[in-house]
């Protein structure tokens, strides 16, 4: 028998025994990896020569260089840098390095050192910088063109760019005209900060201001003096504020825009803008009049979002005349996906027209409208009974990749964050193939956040193996079945909201598997009896799933059984349902697809579809699964 002691520094140590096993050596490594790790972090001290046969040790190497990079000598991170090329660590400090270079002008350094492929912006804004400083003709033009390309933005740069956008307006790139063309696109984005600092670039820089303030207060700014000119940026400023006016009260910008038009000549495209706003704004608030109001909007001018909505408008409203034609008009990427490819086929049947719309093809897809056509063809969900690709012959050239295996390796000990870093760092490097396989892999380690993550990564959405993992089979049919409702609903409420990512919180503080936040999980936690609730247990799977699936079954109720509006609900809050109901009976995709809320909308749709696909995978066998039309009821006015 051997004897082993842990003590704070060296790990588990072998006291008795002749040898010492891998087992213990892979774990004493560990425990010294995360000490040290942890000093350097903190800039401090360690002695981790004995790691240096460890596969993290890299870690320590930059972790040191990182927290003292200004002391740290150049021979030093240069050593580091070849060292451990093709790392995401060697990357990073490439970039720290490039920037140290431009500090003291070393520009043919910066140009050994930068690779156009690695790095983010600092280091395209320095190699950039470098390039145009050291080269001439068609070099230096390339170079002036990609940095004005990177300039030309509505995010902030890096304050390492600087040097670069110098240049370019000392070569005449940034003029008051492109100047203006980036100060919308900030404006646009809300960055009113980027947009004050972009002014001086103007010959009326005061312009920038008076847009500011319209965004605040457009009602009050829209009098200011300067709107009285009646030309091109004096439009432009009234139609960002009627747009701002629109977003709370449409009648009233409505209203406002009548009168300016008495005033200025706006073009075709601006008046267009302008009504496809506020008709869409309407939309949003289920007005009778949104569909009427958009439609009038000649059909090449009017905007993609009122495209779209005057089609969602058609479709609650049963018209379907005016839904072809919102579709025709919309651009080809729109007409061609799946949601609109159904739409139409639905319109030109309800109108008489001989549709070529392939549904046979759009039934192929395991998705929400593939489902759909599936089932208004009366065929089987095709993809749901193709044999799943075996991944395991592929997956040793994945698993033995130098970045995956310290992917791994932080896993296991503890590091999500480093460990994910490693693994997105590694996609970028890898083509479709790999990248499923890597998923595949991921589903291995019991990692399925990674693998649905990474497939998303491909957009084949059809991979219904990688993307739809039965975790936590056992404590999802317990917990529906305590409740009383399908395990795939909240199957697919859980892959929707957590990807099985059982740690995750999101921006609104949500949390756990089924995403439920503190003041619902408390209320349904007295509801069905349980005692001495904290919040910190919505972080326990078991907890978790609970008291979501208790939520989801008082949802379900609610709504009389309702799946679409029980869906829409756990995303938005019951309240909102009846707010969001017909004034007469439609179909529940029809519904679905007139909720205002884009992430609600989108939601539904995909719990659904998930919905189905997880019930196939438990049920077809037994041949108890439902299809997806036997779960979306219609939706009545009340």
């Amino acid at each position: 028998m051997q004897l082993f002691i842990k003590t704070p520094l060296m790990g588990v140590l072998l006291v008795f025994g002749l040898f010492q096993t891998s087992f213990t050596s892979a774990l004493s490594q560990q425990d010294d990896f995360l000490q040290a790790y942890d000093v350097l972090h903190k800039g401090g001290l360690y002695d981790d020569s004995h790691l240096r046969g460890y596969l993290l040790h890299p870690y320590l190497e930059y972790e040191r260089i990182k927290q003292n990079f200004k002391k740290t000598s150049e021979h030093t991170i240069v050593n580091f840098i070849k060292k451990n090329q093709n790392t995401w660590l060697a990357e990073d400090l490439n970039t720290d390095l490039l920037v140290r270079y431009a500090k003291y002008k070393k520009w043919k350094s910066i140009r050994a050192f930068y690779k156009r492929e690695q790095g983010g912006n600092k280091a395209k804004c320095v190699g950039l910088d470098a390039i145009i400083r050291t080269s001439s003709g068609q070099a230096k033009k390339n170079a002036l063109n990609e940095g004005f390309k990177l300039w030309l933005s509505g995010n902030q740069r890096p304050s390492a760019c600087n040097s670069l956008f110098d240049l370019l307006k000392r070569n005449g790139r940034i003029t008051d005209q492109t100047a203006w063309q980036r100060i919308t696109l900030a404006m646009e984005k809300g960055r009113t900060s980027l947009s004050k600092s972009l002014a001086k670039n103007l010959n009326e820089p005061s312009l920038v201001s008076l847009w500011v303030q319209l965004r605040k207060s457009p009602s009050k700014s829209l009098k200011h003096k300067r709107l009285k000119k009646n030309d091109a940026r004096s439009r432009q400023l009234i139609v960002y504020a009627i747009k701002r006016l629109a977003r709370k009260n449409p009648n009233n910008a409505r209203q406002v825009w009548n009168k300016f038009q008495k005033t200025h000549t706006f073009t075709p495209q601006e008046k267009a803008d302008v009504e496809s706003y506020i008709g869409t704004k309407q939309a949003f608030n289920h007005s009778p009049s949104a569909l009427q109001n958009l439609a009038k909007i000649p059909n090449k001018y009017r905007s993609d979002d009122g495209n779209t909505w005057m089609a969602r408008m058609a479709l609650r409203q049963g018209d379907w005349r005016k839904l072809g034609t919102a579709i025709a008009s919309m651009n080809s990427e729109d007409q061609q996906s799946d949601i609109w490819q159904y739409w139409r086929a639905q319109a030109d049947i309800h109108t008489g027209k001989k549709t070529n719309i392939n549904l046979h093809k759009l039934a192929k897809n395991a998705s929400f409208y593939g489902f759909l056509a599936a089932d208004q063809l009366k065929k089987p969900y095709q993809r749901l009974l193709q044999k799943e690709t075996n991944w395991n012959q592929l997956i040793p050239r994945i698993k033995n990749r130098p970045s995956i295996r310290r992917a791994v390796e932080l896993f296991r000990i503890g590091k999500p964050k480093l460990a994910k870093k490693e693994w997105f760092w590694t996609l970028k490097r890898l083509n479709k193939q790999d990248k499923l396989t890597a998923a595949a892999y991921a589903l291995q380690i019991k990692q399925p956040f990674l693998a649905i993550i990474t497939v998303s990564q491909t957009k084949d959405w059809n991979q219904t193996g990688l993307r739809f993992p039965l975790e936590y089979q056992s404590l999802v049919k317990r917990a529906a079945k305590q409740q009383g409702i399908a395990p795939a609903w909240a199957y697919g409420i859980m892959r929707r909201e957590s990807a099985f990512d059982s740690q995750i919180v999101s921006s609104a503080n949500a949390k756990g598997l089924m995403q439920i936040l503190p003041a619902t999980a408390r209320g349904v936690a007295r509801k069905i009896g349980i005692k001495n609730h904290k919040t910190s247990d919505l972080f326990i799977p078991e907890k978790n799933a609970r008291i979501g699936t208790a939520y989801l079954s008082q949802m379900l109720k609610r709504f009389k059984g309702n799946y679409a509006k029980a869906t829409a609900s756990y995303n938005a809050g019951p309240h909102r349902i009846p707010r969001w109901l017909p004034s007469k009976t439609i179909s529940a995709p029809q519904w679905i697809e007139g909720i205002p809320f884009n992430e609600t909308r989108k939601y539904v749709r995909a719990v659904m579809s998930y919905t189905t696909i997880y019930d196939h995978k438990m049920n077809y066998k037994n041949r108890r699964n439902l299809r997806l039309s036997q779960r979306l009821q219609n939706i009545k006015p009340n």
